[in-house]
């Protein structure tokens, strides 16, 4: 974790003898690793760490996380290395996955966490949008997301089964004290209107940060 922590502190990490690559694009540092390893993307300390846990198996949340990466000047992306079938990382605190957000995720910054998931339409019928604070509690950035999401269109409701409540990263930032949203969005929102979702997302942060 020095190296990721150097990297934050916008300095040059020693990788020696690390499976990992850094190169600069996009305006930011890109730390790439081998297989398991994922990707995480930094412009100096973040103050809000997107997460994607299941790039493989919810269809399009690491291009989602990517244009919200580059929507929000303050905002770090960590991608995950690993398919779901292998590791869910979301809910094992073992993983790199949760080791890394913990490294990014400080409390000195009270960095808020945006973790993407995606539902089948038929496990959650007549919605678009399932938001929580996984195991925590929510914020004023839960409320003001979820009216952003509403006038925009979008049906965001509860269900229970995609709330999130065992999330490894969710229970962590709870202990903390951070705030944490678990958004689940149903396949439509994923393929055809990532642009609406960054445009709610990013109003409900700066309405946060003024």
């Amino acid at each position: 974790m020095a190296a990721l922590t150097a990297l934050v502190a916008g300095q040059e990490p020693d990788l020696h003898g690390l499976p990992v690559r850094l190169s600069h694009d996009f305006a930011a540092t890109l730390l790439t690793g081998e297989p398991g390893w994922g990707t995480i993307a930094v412009r100096g300390a973040p103050t809000l760490l997107i997460e994607v846990p299941h790039p493989g198996s919810d269809r399009y949340t690491a291009r989602l996380g990517l244009d919200l990466f580059h929507a929000i000047p303050t905002a770090a992306l960590l991608v995950a290395g690993t398919h779901r079938r292998h590791a869910d990382v979301a809910h094992e605190p073992d993983s790199l996955f949760h080791a890394f957000a913990q490294a990014l995720a400080t409390t000195e910054l009270q960095t808020a966490e945006l973790q993407l998931h995606g539902f089948a339409a038929t496990s959650a019928p007549g919605t678009d949008v399932v938001l929580t604070p996984g195991a925590g509690r929510p914020t004023g950035l839960h409320h003001a997301l979820r009216e952003s999401l509403t006038c925009r269109g979008f049906r965001v409701r509860h269900h229970e089964h995609l709330a999130g409540r065992t999330n490894a990263q969710g229970i962590a930032a709870a202990a903390r004290g951070t705030p944490f949203l678990h958004l689940e969005l149903a396949p439509p929102l994923r393929s055809d209107h990532r642009d609406r979702v960054v445009e709610a997302v990013t109003d409900a942060w700066h309405q946060r940060c003024h």
